[in-house]
């Protein structure tokens, strides 16, 4: 490297504070870890899916029925998502 280039860019190849915060929270995903964030990515499609239908449906009962679906669906994705945070998981920049 020349003196220019050093100038120009004086952190070249050198890795910033977040940079090396960043690589020292992640660890490689065990598959376990994997099969959690399947199911987080499995509730999360459930609950679009849901919402979905919820948004297109008229009849009461229907209503009713995904109501209580998208409560369970919810609590389903908070208890994933509570478990990637205790085992520190994070997947494509989200815990």
């Amino acid at each position: 490297m020349t003196s220019t280039q050093s100038m120009a860019f004086p952190n070249a190849g050198m890795l910033t504070e977040k940079d090396a915060k960043k690589k020292k929270h992640t660890k490689r995903l065990t598959r376990e870890d994997m099969e959690i964030v399947a199911a987080l990515e499995a509730v999360r499609s459930d609950m679009e899916f849901l919402h979905n239908c919820f948004d297109h449906t008229t009849d009461a009962i229907l209503v009713d029925s995904l109501v209580y679906e998208l409560k369970a669906a919810n609590l389903k994705y908070q208890y994933y998502l509570n478990l990637c945070k205790e085992r520190g998981i994070v997947h494509g920049g989200q815990v």
